[in-house]
């Protein structure tokens, strides 16, 4: 595919088939988001796949709806993913190069860039996926057994898309753009 077509066709999908993922296509996923830019080239990342149906579901019970954060409603529809895969940061790798700043944004930032690669990676193999960040990261913790300095960022269900939502319109680019500081909006 096209990058600039993988870019313009990846969305968010919460409904896949009942059909596996191939172990090579997670390979190759999981090579495009190691290849994403790192402060230092540190590679702060680790990546958990998850196949089994009980890990599943102990993840998406850590899951929350919206702002609910200690609601009972969770995220069901990433059970028919036939695979998660869940996206860390090893913090201490980080921490011990960058100190403080590595905890407070530099994690995230790395770790971003790998989870987009990895997003686009899926639509161009023909897959599908959602960003999930909604969950509660003590409990997510536990159900991976993460040590003290891996921290959960997102937790991307892959598979083969079902049902396709209406594509979101998005805002024009030129809403966002802005000419030597904020204030000026025009050439």
């Amino acid at each position: 595919m096209e990058f600039m077509k993988a870019i313009e066709e990846r969305m968010s999908i919460r409904s896949f088939k009942d059909k596996d993922v191939d172990d090579k296509l997670i390979e190759k996923i999981l090579y495009c988001g190691n290849c994403a830019p790192s402060g230092g080239n540190l590679q702060p990342w680790e990546f958990i796949i998850i196949k089994n149906q009980k890990t599943k579901r102990k993840i998406v019970d850590a899951t929350f709806i919206g702002n609910d954060f200690d609601g009972l409603k969770h995220q069901e529809w990433m059970m028919s993913a036939p695979v998660f895969i869940v996206v860390c940061a090893d913090v201490e790798r980080s921490r011990a190069r960058y100190g403080k700043k590595a905890e407070e944004s530099l994690i995230y930032l790395d770790c971003s860039a790998c989870i987009e690669n990895m997003l686009l990676a899926i639509v161009d193999l023909g897959l599908a996926s959602c960003f999930v960040s909604g969950y509660r990261e003590k409990e997510l913790i536990k159900a991976l057994s993460l040590p003290v300095d891996i921290r959960p960022l997102a937790i991307l269900p892959i598979g083969h898309a079902d049902i396709i939502p209406q594509k979101r319109k998005k805002k024009e680019v030129s809403a966002f753009i802005h000419y030597e500081d904020f204030g000026n909006k025009g050439l």
